[in-house]
């Protein structure tokens, strides 16, 4: 099961780097129940070039996060101010933490929008468990009492409640 979250961060002339790491914030959280606990991916969906923005400026936008073998690094973004590009749609997927954002030229502002989603670590269908179970009756007991003919109906019906129960 997952849960989905609106995320943003604006880097500016003040912040030109961010790191996106929702794990080591939990860590360093002393409240243990506001920490996000499962498996965190941000799925990047648009950068915009704010209204500040200086016309005429380059405002590039790196991104840093891990890959196969290695970590890698490249732009995602080059956005130029007073100019009709000041937003773009992006679709990157980061499925792992850290992920660290910089804006490496101009003085933005730039802002990064899209969905942080945490996998709880709960699976679809624990609910049915109890069925599970009682479909799991072991076929050799069940086998020993159609076999045995000599046996009443109430002797039947007491062994298939014994095996129902020790499923339980």
């Amino acid at each position: 099961m997952t849960e989905d979250y609106f995320w943003g961060l604006t880097l500016d002339s003040g912040k030109k780097k961010e790191v996106w790491d929702p794990e080591l914030k939990a860590a360093g959280d002393n409240n243990e129940s506001q920490g996000l606990r499962g498996e965190h991916t941000l799925l990047v969906k648009q950068i915009v070039l704010g209204a500040e923005a200086k016309d005429g400026e380059v405002n590039v936008v790196e991104v840093e996060a891990m890959g196969y073998k290695a970590d890698v690094k490249f732009p995602i973004a080059v956005m130029k101010g007073g100019g009709q590009s000041s937003q773009a749609v992006l679709d990157l997927l980061f499925p792992d933490p850290p992920v660290t954002f910089h804006l490496a030229k101009g003085s933005g502002p730039v802002h990064l929008l899209g969905n942080h989603t945490v996998g709880t670590g709960e699976l679809v269908g624990d609910d049915d468990e109890d069925e599970d179970m009682e479909d799991e009756l072991d076929e050799e007991d069940l086998d020993d009492l159609e076999d045995s003919p000599e046996r009443n109906n109430s002797q039947k019906q007491k062994q298939v409640d014994e095996i129902v129960t020790k499923t339980m």
